[in-house]
């Protein structure tokens, strides 16, 4: 009975343990930003399916769909809050779904140069979750 035992690696630190990076605020005030204005669009959409005769269940559809992003948006702010490794995927996934539709807007709608500003949100928030503090935070080394 003299067997030796290894010892097993130190466990790493939680990432509730850790001390957030700034990214991490960075990343929440972005998504919650874009979760805001997602409802204001969703109300936006909504009083225009009012108004609107022939359009009115496409514009109810594109209503609930920007409310999804807005939903989402917040559990991902929240996730990123409490360092949950879907929260990355989630916000990840959730910026290329409002490019895809900002892109769809622009496709169907007369052009104006102010469309494009459609595309500087979902890319800030691609650059800070792009930052190894970020990732590391996410769990996402």
């Amino acid at each position: 009975m003299n067997a030796t035992y290894a010892t097993s690696p130190a466990a790493p630190l939680a990432s509730s343990a850790m001390p957030r990076p700034l990214g991490i605020f960075a990343l929440r005030a972005l998504l919650l930003i874009e979760a805001a204005l997602a409802l204001a669009v969703t109300i936006g959409l909504s009083m225009l399916a009012a108004d609107a005769g022939a359009n009115e269940e496409a514009l109810r559809f594109a209503a609930a769909g920007v409310f999804i992003v807005a939903i989402a948006s917040a559990v991902a702010a929240r996730g990123a809050r409490r360092g949950r490794p879907w929260s990355w995927t989630t916000a990840a996934l959730i910026q290329v779904a409002v490019a895809g539709g900002t892109a769809a807007v622009l496709l169907i709608a007369e052009w104006h140069p102010a469309l494009i500003a459609g595309f500087a949100l979902p890319a800030a928030v691609m650059l800070v979750l792009s930052s190894a503090s970020v990732r590391r935070y996410l769990g996402q080394h």
